[in-house]
């Protein structure tokens, strides 16, 4: 009796199931596969090994891709597999692993020059050096195009595989990494990765602010800050003066009762605060702090940018 409603609940559960479940694990392609693969080997062979017929890939394309005629693809569930060219003769002509993070790149297979796992080390803001010294190679220095979106001080290289893979690198002036593609490489990475890039620093804080005060020098106000200030261009001395002082004749309503000798000091005190220029010392989401200094290079106004403190 037991056994019986076993049996029911059993063949319940099954005709319960979903029509388009799918065994993950069965017949599952992996790198072992992918490596155990020679080119030369018939599609027979290369089915043996996988362990199944593979589907044909129409949509594979190499125009570069001598005697091809016809690209099969073997896929897990997960998406990731293998896609291999034959000729047509029904022989192996080229390999490509999908996702399946593989450095091998098969058994009597000319090695590559580049492969995924260098691509992963490679971060823009490299020098040219350090990137050979990862990949092992120097690469082929390509002409770089003069146009609206390219640096003409940039230089090219590229490193190319023997399956037509490769990856192609950018430098900027000082030899430095500022682009990073890569073409048909099984990796996850995409080429430019933002995530490569490093991250922006935000070292103009409220806290440096706070330490700063009226009447520093540049350098003084620079060993705070911890870099250099960048000249504000825009700044308009004259203008400057005169908005200061239209605001103290506005808090001082004595100025005009003052004898003629406390006129003319005063006179003398402002030729010597005459403004020269203003410097900015900004983060790179534009917040920051502005400094205003005088002829003896003297801090006569300090405002902030986005930073919660200060006159901004």
């Amino acid at each position: 009796m037991n056994n019986f409603l076993l049996t029911i609940v059993i063949t319940g559960l099954i005709y319960t199931l979903p029509m388009n479940f799918k065994p993950v694990f069965a017949n599952r392609i992996t790198e072992a596969n992918y490596d155990n693969l020679k080119i030369g080997m018939t599609y027979q062979e290369v089915k043996e090994i996988l362990g199944r017929e593979g589907e044909i890939y129409t949509e594979y394309n190499s125009p570069t891709l001598k005697n091809f005629g016809m690209a099969y693809r073997w896929l897990n569930n997960d998406g990731t597999g293998i896609v291999a060219a034959f000729d047509y003769q029904n022989k192996l002509i080229q390999l490509t692993a999908q996702n399946l993070k593989t450095n091998n790149f098969g058994i009597n297979r000319e090695p590559p020059v580049v492969t995924s796992v260098n691509m992963e080390n490679i971060k823009v803001g490299m020098t040219y050096d350090e990137v050979r010294t990862i990949i092992g190679n120097g690469g082929t220095k390509q002409p770089t195009r003069d146009n609206y979106l390219t640096n003409p001080n940039t230089t090219k290289y590229i490193w190319l595989n023997p399956d037509d893979t490769s990856m192609t690198i950018i430098f900027d002036s000082n030899q430095k990494v500022v682009t990073i593609r890569t073409q048909n490489m099984n990796t996850y990475n995409f080429g430019n990765p933002f995530w490569n890039q490093p991250l922006p620093v935000y070292s103009i804080t409220g806290e440096k602010y706070e330490k700063l005060q009226l009447g520093m020098t540049y350098q003084e106000i620079r060993n705070i800050l911890k870099e250099e200030g960048e000249l504000d261009t825009e700044f308009d001395p004259e203008a400057f003066e005169k908005s200061r002082a239209a605001t103290e004749m506005q808090v001082n309503t004595t100025a005009y009762r003052q004898s003629l000798f406390a006129q003319e000091q005063q006179n003398e005190t402002k030729e010597e605060d005459k403004i020269k220029d203003a410097y900015k010392w900004m983060n790179p989401d534009k917040t920051g702090i502005k400094v205003v200094f005088n002829i003896q290079d003297k801090a006569v106004a300090i405002y902030t940018f986005g930073l919660g403190v200060g006159l901004e």
